[in-house]
């Protein structure tokens, strides 16, 4: 297996703002990477990078504690699966599992065999005499798939490898590469913009703004402990509300909140944040850490009601609540309730980052 190591990796256009400015990262063997973030903060250029698309103009990246610089694309032992496929268009599916085995010289019968295995394993048996036009994006995706499992990479390089596909072709699909990446244990690299792709695919997250890494960390992290404001409203953080920090203890304009841990936060100015799911909602008096409400708007979802709670502050956005779908039916527009911040799922972030 193969540990991805980049270190200090720049690379500007043009001599444009850098795509990507002094990123340091460590991706394990056998895992699972997500590169997250915004359309054009630079990860499918460290992709490239990886891959030998792209030279970068400073840093390194390592193989197992080697560098690659000066290694081909072709002999670096990274496969790279495009966002469009790129399908030789004039030759079938077994051709195109097949070219990279033909480029090494192995022998037909050898090839035969992979193919035939490789196209059993992403699920498409006999398949091998169609065309390409006459594939579904989620076929022609796991052809590509093939293509580059066959020759056996040392990194699995995926560019946004889901977006092209419909909702259900996604699922399958994330399925698929999730079942292939265990079983064979390939060190896999993910680029993707899509926060729960990012989740549900990776073992840990690299989360990328403009070209400079943010947080790594594993999926869970970033939910419920993210290390700055940008960091949790990009994962879905709605609910600020600044304040003063007092040991254990947030002193807001809507009274006083307990916490649990503080990560070293330093006592002052600072910003609390709980995700929507972790607000809870009562009729009465519950507890510690409650405020009185009024319910602004809700919004049934099947799986889930999401409620606006506007509350004592006037300068304070309503809160955004998230529970069971039968809490619509307990709960009317208007209606007066005590909002709930649960101690232990309340995080901290810095106030000098804040804007709410």
């Amino acid at each position: 297996m193969t540990e991805v190591q980049l270190r200090h990796l720049h690379k500007s256009y043009d001599g444009q703002r850098p795509a990507v400015s002094d990123l340091s990262l460590r991706m394990p063997c056998g895992r699972i990477t997500a590169l997250l973030g915004p359309s054009g903060c630079g990860k499918t250029t460290v992709l490239k990078m990886i891959a030998g698309l792209l030279p970068p103009d400073q840093g390194d990246i390592s193989f197992n504690g080697r560098s690659i610089l000066s290694i081909p694309a072709e002999k670096r032992g990274a496969a790279m699966v495009f966002q469009n496929h790129l399908l030789f268009p004039t030759m079938n599916v077994f051709d195109n599992v097949a070219f990279g085995l033909k480029m090494r010289g192995e022998p037909k019968a050898v090839i035969r065999q992979r193919v035939e295995e490789m196209l059993a394993l992403v699920k498409l048996p006999g398949y091998g005499r169609r065309q390409p036009h006459q594939l579904s994006g989620g076929q022609k995706q796991r052809v590509a798939l093939a293509r580059a499992l066959i020759i056996k990479p040392k990194v699995l390089l995926l560019d946004e490898p889901l977006s092209n596909l419909d909702a259900h072709l996604r699922l399958e699909m994330r399925d698929l590469i999730l079942g292939l990446q265990r079983q064979m244990e390939i060190t896999t690299i993910v680029v993707t913009h899509d926060q729960e792709e990012a989740v549900i695919l990776a073992d840990h997250i690299a989360l990328i703004f403009e070209g400079v890494l943010q947080q790594v960390g594993e999926p869970g992290d970033f939910y419920e402990r993210p290390s700055s404001l940008p960091i949790a409203r990009f994962f879905g953080g709605v609910n600020f509300i600044p304040g003063v920090k007092n040991g254990l203890r947030v002193q807001t304009n809507l009274g006083a909140f307990h916490i649990c841990d503080t990560e070293g936060m330093p006592d002052g100015p600072a910003i609390l944040t709980i995700r929507p799911e972790n607000v809870e909602v009562h009729h009465g008096p519950h507890d510690e850490n409650c405020v009185p409400g009024r319910i602004v708007s809700h919004i049934y979802a099947g799986t889930h009601t999401r409620f606006k709670i506007a509350t004592a502050d006037p300068a304070l956005p309503p809160l955004e609540v998230i529970t069971d779908a039968a809490s619509q039916r307990l709960y009317e527009d208007g209606a007066a309730v005590q909002v709930q911040l649960p101690p232990a799922k309340i995080w901290l972030l810095p106030e000098t980052e804040a804007h709410v």
